[in-house]
């Protein structure tokens, strides 16, 4: 008899140190609580949530921890029905000071008490409500960058690799072709838009070529093919986690109503300019006129036969010279329909024979040097009304007597690394303040009152520019101004 409950005790015993090391094993915190909530046991893991720094084993809960001993806490409502209803709960809650802890708590009933199985979820409740937050906050973000994209006054499309498919595309994309987005989706790019050359754009971006960036494309699309149409668009690739081109991204700007106010704007130019050598060219073809009639009429009352040829070769000579700048004036407005290579100094001759009047009439004093033999190619009639502009605006600016300077010479654009000519148009007149030089290429800036139109140098730099060149000014008041234009010599790129 005492041999069995000698080993009944060894078994028991063996079973409490068995229960022990999986308490102490766990990772959740146990502890047991008798019937008058005092500690009688609690694992490792309870005892560095509750008690790090004193021993709490014969200490009542309630004196430990009065926060919990508040009546209808949820700690106290839990605690009661496990201890006196025999209830299995479960519920999470917060304990303030000491502990700043928020438990997940799970209590038993048992025979001496209960026990309570509890874990600090702080960390992973906080990890939780981050986790949600930053969700909220990505889908806040998506919901927002979804509103841009679907509003946004710019055209947006993505395209597939696969002869450019339409993917995803934004409303104002779609309002190009007249039709919704989902009824553009699956349709290529030339399908809809069958300009030349846009499908080059593209293939140059697939095979991991330069993006396009701000190109000016103009053409037709599906929709309407009578009605030319201009953009600003930009093509990028879209890249996987590998670094592999995916497909492609586009944005496309409209500025057809804006390109054609410009060309408008460019035409009154043009007339304006046609106003100015309209008088320059009455001028100078006034004078050889006067001269042709009085020398035919002292031919006609010549009393000798050489004499009278004398005259009338006289009177060839000022017809020649008629001839002369009446040919200038058609060449000067005749525009190409391709770009034509010519020299600086025949450009600068072109535009300088047709204010000759002018400019002896103002006594004004024009040095020349042309030191740029090679032609540039480009739209000569555009080029001569960039240059007779600034020669225009040069002999507005001088007195009388006053001095012009004409040159041209070999340059290079050393921001592009383009080779080309520069010329360069100076004067010793009146010259421009820092603010008119900073306003000068705006449209509609002028200085010279009802007189002027204020889109010659705009017109100038539109012009410039186009041809993949560039204008700078130098001006001092009071000591004149300087203009240098430069254009490579494969000017023209359309």
């Amino acid at each position: 008899m005492l041999e069995r409950r000698k080993v009944e005790a060894q078994s028991t015993a063996a079973i409490r140190r068995q229960m022990t090391q999986f308490f102490e094993a766990t990772s959740d915190g146990i502890a047991f609580l008798n019937r008058n909530y005092v500690f009688t046991f609690l694992n490792r893991r309870a005892r560095e949530i509750l008690a790090p720094s004193g021993e709490l084993i014969d200490v009542s809960l309630w004196d430990a921890y009065p926060a919990a001993a508040i009546q209808d806490s949820p700690y106290w409502i839990n605690y009661h029905r496990s201890m006196d209803e025999g209830v299995a709960t479960h519920f999470e809650y917060f304990y303030p000071e000491p502990l700043n802890v928020l438990f997940d708590i799970h209590t038993l009933p048992s025979e001496d008490g209960i026990i309570l199985f509890f874990r600090d979820i702080t960390a992973e409740r906080r990890d939780r409500e981050e986790l949600l937050r930053r969700r909220e906050e990505m889908e806040r973000q998506f919901a927002e960058i979804e509103a841009v994209y679907r509003t946004a006054p710019i055209g947006l499309a993505l395209f597939d690799l696969d002869d450019y498919h339409y993917l995803r595309l934004n409303d104002r994309q779609a309002a190009f072709f007249g039709l919704k987005p989902e009824q553009v989706v699956g349709r290529t790019l030339t399908e809809m838009a069958p300009i030349e050359g846009l499908r080059e754009l593209f293939d140059q971006v697939a095979s991991g070529g330069p993006p396009v960036v701000n190109f000016p494309l103009e053409g037709t699309l599906i929709n309407d093919p009578t009605d030319h149409r201009y953009w600003v668009v930009s093509y990028f690739p879209v890249l996987g986690s590998d670094g592999a081109i995916q497909g492609i991204t586009a944005s496309s700007l409209e500025i057809t109503q804006q390109k054609k106010a410009e060309l408008a704007l460019i035409e009154s130019d043009k007339l304006a300019v046609v106003g100015r050598l309209a008088s320059s060219i009455a001028h100078e073809i006034n004078n050889p006129l006067e001269s042709v009639t009085n020398l035919l009429y002292l031919a006609r009352n010549s009393e000798t036969l050489d004499l009278a040829k004398g005259y009338l070769e006289s009177a060839d000579h000022e017809l020649q010279r008629m001839a002369a700048v009446t040919s200038q004036t058609l060449r000067f407005h005749k525009q190409s329909t391709s770009p034509q290579a010519i020299t600086g100094e025949a450009l600068i001759r072109s535009v300088l024979s047709i204010y000759q009047g002018r400019i002896l009439n103002s006594g004004v004093q024009v040095q020349t040097r042309y030191r740029a033999d090679s032609p540039v190619r480009c739209f000569e009639g555009e080029i001569r009304q960039v240059i007779s502009n600034l020669l225009g605006n040069a002999l507005d600016a001088l007195a009388p007597g006053g001095s012009l300077f004409l040159r041209t010479r070999e340059s290079t654009n050393y921001v592009t690394g383009q080779h080309g000519i520069a010329l360069t148009l100076a004067d010793n007149g009146s010259g421009m303040s820092p603010e008119t030089i900073q306003k000068a290429f705006r449209p509609f800036y002028t200085t010279k009152g009802i007189m002027g139109t204020g889109l010659g140098l705009w017109i100038c730099k539109e012009i410039i520019d186009r041809h993949n060149g560039a204008i700078q000014v130098r001006s001092r008041v009071g000591y004149g101004t300087a203009f240098v234009v430069f254009l490579p010599y494969d000017a023209i790129s359309r």
